[in-house]
């Protein structure tokens, strides 16, 4: 298997940076490069043989050997002279236990106990050709954690080495890549029955995302378990165009998140609603659990929140009231388990409906009566009447009607005084000058009738009011 890594590395820097481009499979793009591959003169002189004249020597131990052959573009293959003079060609590679891969600018070529002695390779060959020897190429992978929760952030540490050093040529990095896949165990008795390969990352040895130092051999990152909870196989597997190199671990147990939710919702406009996060898996460590996470309201404004430790099993965060419609909780869970692995964990989204209620208007109590007829009348009244509208206060205008009619009033007053003093007149005489007017013949008289007394006092008022006051004749 380790040896069939090396094919790999080889494959890809071929297609790098061999030139030209052309593609037969998904691996067989070849980049121009003049300079051919780069990466064989960094690696240790024990995983090279020397091509001069197009022939090479192998030694008796070497068991596996991988050739890389650039040739001039559009010639045919080449064709291997073995010691004993036999040859061998792209036609006849399989029935000599032999794996080929041609391309129209190069050969790749993997033979397993190859015959020791003198080989020639036929064919335009170019100078940048190389021949290596793979030994003890191995895959190693760190072992996951026991209790696997969903939601739950794994690192994961991979190293590819040859003889047990760590492959560290420059151009690997951009070549490998390592898939991490999890296999559903397709037990009934678990909830991913059926689920089939997770594909849920690729590392790569290049110092980024995840990768702690570039070209140091190893493979460092994180992925996210986002399956359904059950019996999974992790595989970790390394591809080339010729073969595959994978670790497959030991079955793991996924356990459902270690946390539920309770919500107590308001149910006033001006109350709040509360949302619980309760530890529901033992292996977590109540007291060590921090939370950090972003409410999303209705209206879609985000807050973030923090629930720090405490010796309290539950935390509470509380959720203002603000809008009716559908509130969204994403969160976070820093914690430890009982053996003292920290664990970070995405928990489920928490989700509820909130309606706003609004204080009830003040209704007029009916007065209780015995006649039913009386009661529905009042109650339909009640349902029918609108509730009394808010008093607004509004801005009252300036009264300028009032101020001016009171101007004339007091104008027309102090005339009126003015004209009275000027005129040497009192209210008595003002009031009383008909009354002074009025002739004494009006006075009624005993035995006078009232057509004498009419006519006598318009006569008296004629004559300038002279009384007769003489006696009549005996």
């Amino acid at each position: 298997m380790a040896k069939l890594i090396h094919l790999l590395l080889f494959c890809f820097s071929l297609q790098l940076l061999a030139q030209g481009t052309a593609t037969t499979t998904e691996a067989q793009a070849v980049t121009e490069d003049p300079t051919g591959l780069s990466l064989l003169p960094d690696l240790p002189a024990k995983n090279q043989i020397p091509l001069f004249d197009n022939r090479f020597r192998i030694d008796y131990e070497v068991q596996e050997i991988t050739m890389v052959f650039f040739r001039k573009r559009g010639s045919p293959s080449v064709i291997l002279v073995k010691p004993d003079g036999s040859k061998i060609n792209v036609v006849s590679a399989s029935d000599q236990d032999v794996e080929w891969f041609d391309d129209k600018t190069y050969d790749l070529i993997k033979i397993k106990n190859p015959t020791p002695g003198p080989w020639q390779a036929l064919g335009q060959i170019l100078p940048e050709s190389k021949i290596m020897v793979l030994t003890d190429i191995e895959l190693k992978v760190d072992p996951l954690p026991d209790h696997l929760m969903v939601g739950e952030i794994i690192k994961v540490t991979a190293t590819l080495t040859n003889g047990g050093k760590a492959i560290v040529a420059k151009d690997f990095r951009d070549l490998l890549r390592l898939d991490v896949l999890f296999i559903s165990s397709n037990n009934a008795e678990y909830e991913n029955f059926g689920a089939g390969v997770i594909e849920l990352t690729t590392l790569a040895d290049d110092g980024r995302n995840f990768d702690e130092k570039p070209r140091d051999g190893i493979f460092t990152g994180e992925f996210r378990l986002e399956m359904k909870p059950g019996q999974w196989q992790p595989k970790f597997v390394v591809k080339t165009p010729l073969y595959t190199r994978e670790v497959i671990q030991e079955p793991v147990i996924l356990n459902k998140s270690p946390i539920s939710y309770e919500i107590a919702q308001a149910t006033k406009a001006e109350e709040l609603h509360w949302l619980t996060f309760k530890v529901t898996d033992p292996m977590i460590n109540p007291q060590s659990v921090a939370l950090q996470g972003k409410i999303r309201f209705p209206n879609n404004e985000i807050q973030s929140f923090t629930l720090g430790e405490s010796a309290e099993a539950d935390k509470k965060l509380k959720i203002v009231n603000y809008a009716s419609g559908t509130y969204k909780v994403e969160s976070t869970l820093f914690a430890q388990t009982v053996t003292g692995r920290n664990v970070v964990i995405t928990l489920p989204v928490a989700s509820f409906v909130a309606e706003v209620i609004e204080p009830e208007p003040a209704t007029p109590e009916v007065t209780a009566t015995a006649d039913p007829a009386v009661k529905t009348e009042a109650a339909k009244v009640d349902t029918t009447t609108p509730p009394p509208a808010a008093v607004v206060e509004e801005d009252k205008p300036f009264p300028w009607l009032l101020v001016i009619l009171s101007n004339v009033i007091i104008l027309g007053g102090g005339g009126f005084a003015i004209w009275m003093v000027v005129t040497d007149r009192s209210l008595k005489t003002l009031f009383s000058k008909k009354q002074q007017s009025m002739p004494m013949d009006t006075i009624a008289m005993p035995g006078a009738s009232e057509a004498k007394m009419s006519g006598a006092g318009q006569k008296n008022s004629k004559s300038n009011d002279i009384l007769e006051l003489s006696l009549p004749d005996d």
